[in-house]
């Protein structure tokens, strides 16, 4: 089994920490620039703790690099990961911009080793149910992705929480953190899972609406264009509507998929507490004319994730339900949704780079 460096042990690490311990993974060195942290950590797997990543880098058994720090610092680590050899395993989105990830998508592949961006949402049984039924869909003929995600407070209409705003000489700590708004939090997954179930558009358009005391997008939308007639229409919402979604807690997400033979819809639960209720997948057939309803236990799918990764490291191979240019594919997406918005004109991709 790979032998792991962990970098960064912030509240999204916890997940991924637990399904290290779940799967008695190797962990041999954990690092976070408070030591401490590092320290409290690393003696669940009794590994070696650090505050310096070049030197978590350097431990002579690590063979695999999963990074858990805010994006902005993801390009340097993975870049010097990947250079060394190593494979990494990295939370989303890989950079902040397509041409990073784009170099590291090729280096990973020129060094022989292998990628993963983390977007767990692709490892609910849901969504593994979902992309096994797709050929009775037919072709399809459209999309409809909502993530309408609960915000501390009403951004919409006046309302103030300082993670969200930046303060005097700085950006704000989600544009600090992330390295952008809602569009970068709550829709690259749904971009992924978009590019994951339905494939690569070839043509996008944007509109974001940015408040004038803010740094980011508090609302995106998107129209993405595929080559047979298909389009998706990406709603990306912070709101603070506490009683949507089908859990009734704020938390509204879904992806439809309508095809010339039926439809799909997948419903996710909140993120962050994803055990409480499992994702959920309804499946309407023309033929039959009936609708089929799904029920899986509910998961944790970072653990799901973390498993999957580790055991196609084990084997060498990256396996197909998530390639090297996951994340740089998402964070190209992104980038020309944010074009778009800023210059209004739809923007054209071009796929044959990765």
């Amino acid at each position: 089994m790979p032998i792991l460096a962990v970098i960064g042990c912030g509240s999204i690490s916890r997940f991924h920490l637990r399904a290290f311990a779940e799967t008695g993974a190797t962990v041999a060195v954990v690092c976070d620039p408070r030591l401490a942290v590092a320290q409290e950590q690393a003696a669940r797997f009794t590994a070696v703790a650090t505050a310096d990543w070049r030197e978590a880098l350097r431990h002579p058994q690590v063979d695999t690099v999963a990074i858990f720090t805010p994006s902005p610092h993801h390009v340097a680590i993975a870049q010097a990961a990947l250079e060394s050899g190593k494979h990494v395993i990295c939370e989303k989105t890989l950079t902040l911009n397509a041409a990073d990830s784009l170099t590291l998508t090729r280096l990973a592949a020129a060094k022989g080793v292998l990628l993963y961006t983390n977007y767990m949402k692709r490892f609910f049984p849901a969504t593994v149910k979902a992309r096994e039924l797709l050929p009775r869909l037919g072709r399809i003929v459209g999309v409809h992705v909502r993530t309408h995600q609960i915000a501390p407070c009403d951004l919409l209409d006046g309302g103030h929480h300082d993670f969200f705003f930046p303060k005097a000489g700085a950006v704000s700590d989600i544009r600090q953190m992330s390295g952008g708004g809602v569009l970068v939090c709550a829709g690259s997954h749904m971009l992924d899972l978009l590019l994951h179930l339905v494939g690569k558009p070839n043509e996008v358009y944007g509109k974001s609406w940015i408040r004038k005391d803010a740094d980011v997008d508090f609302t995106t939308h998107g129209l993405l264009s595929y080559a047979d007639g298909c389009v998706a229409h990406l709603d990306c919402t912070w709101h603070h509507h506490t009683r949507v979604g089908f859990e009734g807690r704020g938390w509204d997400e879904q992806f439809e998929l309508i095809g010339s033979k039926g439809r799909l819809l997948l419903r996710f639960p909140v993120w962050d507490n994803p055990e409480r209720a499992a994702a959920r997948l309804d499946w309407y057939d023309e033929a039959a004319g009936a609708w089929t309803a799904f029920g899986f236990d509910a998961i944790c799918p970072f653990g799901a994730a973390e498993r999957h990764y580790l055991a196609q490291i084990a084997q060498g191979q990256q396996g197909d339900v998530m390639d090297r240019a996951a994340g740089y594919r998402v964070d190209a997406l992104i980038e020309a949704l944010g074009r778009s918005a800023a210059t209004g004109a739809p923007q054209r991709m071009d796929w044959s780079e990765a």
